[in-house]
């Protein structure tokens, strides 16, 4: 009897501790695969930006810091001011129009800077109908 109770102690502490979630084998890889999927998505952006804008090669080492210093920023907005709606947008705004004077220093034109503002949207409309595409709806 004692042994039988041990055995199907054994057998039930085995299935809690596969319930948890970690990175197994299986998740393990589909983590590793979401990385690569994000990496190519990341060179095709850089790729998408230096073509749409001509980017030279002085424009780019100035303007990438920039866009991710901005990128970053959003995120933090996104984060901290989820539950506020009108702060949100207040925020997003101010970030956005710092951006713009950021922009000024890699882009003489309001031009190029309009478009830089821009493309961020239509890169990520790109994405989705891509990947809308890939799923075959």
């Amino acid at each position: 009897m004692k042994r039988m109770l041990l055995v199907l102690t054994v057998i039930a502490c085995s299935f809690a501790a596969n319930a948890q979630r970690g990175f197994g084998p299986k998740e393990g890889k589909r983590h590793r695969e979401m990385g690569k999927m994000k990496d190519k998505i990341e060179m095709y952006k850089i790729q998408f930006f230096t073509e749409k804008l001509s980017l030279t090669t002085n424009e780019a080492v100035q303007f990438w810091p920039i866009y991710e210093a901005h990128k970053k920023e959003m995120k933090e907005i996104m984060q901290s001011r989820a539950n506020d709606e009108i702060g949100l947008q207040e925020a997003t705004l101010n970030a956005r129009k710092k951006y713009k004077t950021d922009l000024k220093a890699v882009f003489k034109n309001d031009e190029r800077i309009n478009e830089a503002l821009k493309l961020d949207r239509e890169f990520m409309k790109k994405v989705q109908a891509e990947m809308l595409k890939r799923r075959g709806a």
